[in-house]
């Protein structure tokens, strides 16, 4: 049953509901101890040494502030947080933000959500699959409206599809395009080929034979993106399995993801994961060397093939060989 929620710097039109489950129901299936959809102020504060559940927050309009293990992060629209019981965290409002969420728990959700949070190196998850989501949280949340008697098993299933979801969220390579219509599906296989290149709006029209304007609105209504933002994040889900699984440096992903100079990459990077390429190396180094999950190291891409990056289709040049020819260009000027 829905209820409104009367919090300091939460508006009133905000609502939450709770759910009891038996001892049975909790022990083999993930189980939603409360879900809401809250609209905030710049009053809205929460401030936590450890919480009961796991958190899933969907921010739909707005922003909020996120301190999460010595990090502060700026959570925007279309982003989703994922926060586990066991840390500290607090979040708070500056101006206004609306967002929908669920605690929750269940088998083993405490190892998925570490796992989670490690793939993605970051509580703040920016998914392909935003707008899915949402339908898959707000079709749940509508038959609370209409106390649907299944509502245990419904939220149930409504937990393991958004975390699924969420672990997909660097799968931007779309192998079925069938469900496009040809102009998109014809944009995306392009993108796919040409990612290593600075493609622009205006070639990407000519590849389609659109306008730009048509083109963009088409786009975004079919993939939820513009296509050049498609493309930027594609760009970044293909540096971050290169970041994993190879050892060649930042300044060669750069390169060989069409990017004029390190700093452009570095900054697109940062805007899409809220880390740098070498802190989200690094972090994953370092889990690693814990055992707390598999990298590039060869022995774990024998047994896992999966983990084996897509190549960049440039050939990366030797930046010693790069430099010898450079100066050797230069002697002879």
């Amino acid at each position: 049953m829905l209820i409104a929620w009367s919090e300091k710097g939460v508006c009133k039109d905000s609502t939450i509901s709770f759910f009891a489950h038996s001892d049975t129901f909790k022990h083999y299936y993930y189980y939603v101890y409360n879900c809401g959809s809250f609209r905030v102020t710049s009053d809205y504060e929460i401030n936590r040494e450890s919480g009961f559940y796991p958190l899933v927050m969907i921010i739909m309009d707005g922003s909020l502030k996120l301190e999460y293990e010595k990090e502060v992060y700026s959570v925007s629209s279309s982003e989703i947080v994922l926060l586990d019981q066991f840390h500290p965290h607090h979040y708070w409002c500056e101006d206004h933000c609306s967002f929908l969420f669920f605690h929750f728990n269940g088998k083993d959700s405490s190892s998925l959500v570490r796992h989670l949070l490690e793939i993605n190196a970051s509580p703040v998850f920016s998914c392909p699959q935003f707008e899915r989501i949402v339908e898959t949280f707000s079709q749940t949340y509508r038959t609370l409206i209409y106390h649907n008697l299944k509502i245990e098993r419904e939220l149930s299933v409504m937990v393991y599809e958004i975390l699924c979801q969420l672990e997909s969220n660097e799968q931007m390579y779309v192998h079925n395009i069938e469900h496009y219509s040809k102009s998109v599906g014809q944009a995306i296989t392009y993108f796919q080929q040409h990612v290593h290149e600075n493609v622009t709006l205006a070639e990407i029209c000519d590849v389609v034979h659109l306008s730009p304007y048509y083109f963009t609105r088409l786009f975004k209504k079919e993939t939820g993106f513009t296509p050049i933002s498609y493309l930027s994040n594609l760009k970044i889900s293909l540096a971050k399995i290169i970041l994993r699984t190879t050892n060649i440096t930042i300044s060669q992903i750069a390169d060989s993801l069409g990017y004029s100079n390190d700093a452009s990459f570095i900054n697109a990077f940062r805007l899409r994961t809220q880390t740098t390429p070498a802190a989200y190396r690094n972090r994953l180094k370092a889990l690693e060397r814990f055992g707390s999950i598999e990298t590039h190291n060869q022995k774990t891409i024998k047994n896992n093939p999966s983990l084996t990056a897509l190549q960049p289709s440039v050939e990366l040049e030797d930046p010693v060989k790069k430099s010898a020819g450079a100066n050797a260009a230069n002697s002879v000027k």
